[in-house]
């Protein structure tokens, strides 16, 4: 029970702080002796990664939503924007994701955190840059290659979209929000993918549940940590010396 608990909570805070959900749950398995979560395990702790966005942006979503139905322009612009950049994830994920998990392990996560910490000690910090409304079809593909460079084990997908976006000229909050709608379809799609997988669940259901609220639950304080923390240079870089640290740490105990 307590395992499966922990899983939400860590599915959660990771998912969108810059420091690898995927690298957090090898190391788990690996080093700790966790099993892998079941299917149905995996589907519910993304729908509660997916509950963490819509309700940390439910006003935003519920406006653009009704843009949408209104026929606004803007309002389209950004679903193609957000359609253009969700592109590259999914096709190397169609073609290179089972290529990509054979390299599921504590050396290549290691791997991933150190380049996530780059990543983020070199994330332009300014405060100027391109609002959301403003954003090029250029920098929306940019932003979703580096979405798709996340697949590997222990590259963060909210680290490397936010200091891609931020690269390219997007402004800091609006870099992160975009980073996460970004995740909407993502997380919709690994769900599907999990969903074809699922049989009876290892699992009760009502823990299923429970394992989902806590990951909805801490993926929403993540996501405010996330944009409090985008535009402050010591903040957003400290994240980086612990990617580091846990480099180095599992390197040396799995390595």
């Amino acid at each position: 029970m307590w395992s499966v608990l922990g899983l939400g909570a860590l599915q959660g805070l990771t998912e969108f702080l810059p420091v690898s959900s995927s690298g957090h749950l090898i190391v788990l398995k690996t080093i700790l002796g966790v099993a892998s979560p079941g299917a149905a395990l995996e589907v519910a702790l993304h729908l509660g990664t997916l509950a963490a966005v819509l309700w940390a942006y439910r006003r935003w979503i519920g406006r653009w939503l009704k843009e949408l139905a209104q026929g606004r322009r803007a309002a389209w612009r950004l679903m193609g924007l957000l359609t253009a950049a969700s592109v590259p994830a999914a096709g190397a994920g169609l073609l290179l994701g089972h290529v990509v998990e054979q390299y599921f392990t504590v050396g290549a996560v290691a791997v991933g955190w150190m380049c996530t910490t780059v990543l983020l000690w070199a994330t332009p910090i300014a405060r100027s840059g391109r609002p959301l409304e403003e954003m090029r079809w250029w920098q929306a593909a940019v932003i979703g290659c580096a979405q798709a460079l996340a697949l590997w084990p222990g590259l963060s997908r909210s680290g490397t979209t936010i200091a891609m976006a931020r690269a390219v000229g997007v402004k800091g909050e609006d870099a992160a929000q975009f980073s996460f709608l970004m995740a909407i379809p993502a997380v919709v799609g690994a769900s599907l993918f999990e969903f074809g997988a699922m049989s009876h669940p290892g699992v009760s259901w009502s823990l299923l549940i429970l394992a989902a609220l806590l990951a909805a639950v801490t993926g929403v304080v993540a996501i405010q940590w996330v944009k409090g923390i985008v535009q402050q240079s010591r903040a957003w870089r400290a994240m980086g010396i612990y990617t580091a640290a846990a480099a180095v740490a599992v390197w040396l105990i799995g390595g």
